[in-house]
């Protein structure tokens, strides 16, 4: 072969075998072959059928899409946790403890703050406060809502009875049933002190008061006991014994009383000269003989009180409020009828109205039997300390000045002269200009007119 024609062979098999020309395909990298019909000498951008260089986005053939691991709408990149539904942006905060709306934060109601295991949202309505929440007991701590449930707060009277559980009722839902109730036998505490319950036996006799016990705080009190002398009805008959009576007054009961017609007979009663036992030791008129109080009269002699000296028969009657004579009776003017302190014969003006008597009540020397007309009031008395004859008693407005006193006249001074409330009228500026009419005014409707005004 003439090797003319040998670059016309090659010419011809580059053709057949289809070998790229560098210079020549369809794609815009300017390097001009047929393999493909992409920017970039291929099919994609990448050399490939997708925008990686294969036919998809990362250089395979698959596609990566944003994934919402709890159905809740929102992809884990926009979701602050997507293993939760119930968390995501916006979602509605709940009492979890977690921050549901993805805004960063838990909310504060939502926080154990007192360590309590519960939060406002739970119920806690003091969250400062571990001893306060929901189910807590209530106590007696000045009105604290412990389980924060204001119908079981310990304050609350739930029964109407006055007292709350606080103040001791034992049962807060009988309104019978309080501290100071009456205790009636029903088997209930009534007043909410056991020691004073109708079942108790609180003397140790045997029986309660539902048992008939009239006085079971005396144990030789109750029904079928036997009646003692001390004037209390120990059977519970409703009735003591016929000789529990003191039928003279002398303070001792018959049954001990050896002679209960005679007031001066009791035991223990001091020796007359009588021929009686009056002291019931069984002797007559034993220790009589002695004037103790050296008087000159013993008691057999009638001396009815040995122990005062200015006791005795024949004694003068002085003001004192004694049978000085021993006569059996006072002097009539030792009464004190109206009970106000004062005898007739220590003075008393009037022994049947107790607002006439010798007190001197407000201290300013002067009694209500004197004529004070206030014994309350020092001001009002009857002195008449600036001597114009009328006591503040009789109206005299300032018993320090002799000028003011009533009935007086009104003088141009400035001051109520007859003690009447006001000053005169000559005494008053009417128009303003600064005189009265006891200055001179002499028209003191015209506050233009006064004497040294210039004439216009």
């Amino acid at each position: 072969m003439s090797t003319r024609w040998f670059p016309l062979a090659v010419l011809g098999l580059s053709l057949i075998l289809g070998c790229p020309d560098p210079d020549d395909d369809d794609d815009t990298t300017g390097t001009q072959d047929d393999d493909d019909d992409d920017s970039t000498g291929d099919d994609d951008t990448t050399g490939d059928d997708d925008t990686t260089g294969d036919d998809d986005s990362t250089g395979d053939d698959d596609t990566t899409e944003a994934t919402d691991a709890d159905g809740d709408g929102y992809t884990a990149e926009e979701d602050c946790d997507d293993s939760d539904a119930l968390t995501y942006p916006g979602a509605e905060e709940l009492c979890d403890g977690l921050d549901n709306d993805c805004d960063g934060a838990v909310p504060d109601d939502e926080t154990d703050d007192d360590g309590d295991g519960l939060s406002e949202c739970d119920g806690d309505c003091d969250d400062g406060d571990a001893g306060v929440n929901p189910g807590a007991e209530e106590v007696c701590n000045g009105g604290v809502d412990d389980d924060c449930d204001p119908a079981t707060d310990e304050n609350a009277d739930d029964d109407g009875d006055g007292f709350d559980e606080c103040a001791g009722d034992c049962d807060d839902a009988d309104g019978a049933v309080f501290p100071g109730a009456e205790e009636v036998c029903n088997g209930i505490d009534d007043d909410c002190d056991p020691m004073t319950d109708e079942l108790v036996d609180d003397d140790g006799d045997g029986l309660s008061e539902c048992d008939g016990d009239c006085d079971d705080a005396d144990a030789a009190t109750y029904p079928l006991a036997d009646e003692l002398c001390d004037g209390v009805d120990n059977d519970c008959d409703g009735a003591v014994g016929i000789d529990e009576v003191d039928g003279d007054g002398d303070g001792s009961l018959a049954c001990e009383d050896c002679d209960d017609t005679e007031a001066l007979t009791y035991p223990g009663a001091p020796e007359q000269c009588d021929q009686a036992d009056n002291d019931c030791d069984g002797e007559v008129d034993e220790d009589t003989g002695d004037d103790l109080d050296g008087d000159g009269f013993n008691p057999c002699a009638g001396d009815c009180d040995d122990g005062n000296a200015d006791v005795f028969p024949g004694a003068p009657e002085i003001c004192d409020g004694l049978d000085d004579d021993c006569d059996g009776l006072l002097g009539a003017d030792e009464a004190d009828a109206d009970a106000d302190g004062a005898m007739l014969c220590a003075g008393d003006c009037d022994d049947g109205d107790p607002a006439l008597n010798l007190l001197d009540g407000d201290g300013d020397g002067f009694t209500t039997c004197d004529g004070d007309c206030n014994d309350l009031d020092p001001g009002l008395n009857l002195a008449d300390a600036d001597a114009d004859g009328v006591t503040s008693c009789d109206g005299d407005c300032d018993d320090g000045d002799p000028d003011l006193f009533p009935g007086n006249t009104e003088s141009c001074d400035g001051q109520d002269n007859d003690c009447d409330g006001a000053l005169g009228a000559e005494e008053i500026d009417d128009d303003g200009d600064g005189l009265t009419e006891c200055d001179g005014d002499c028209d003191d409707a015209d506050h233009a007119k006064f004497p040294g005004n210039p004439e216009d």
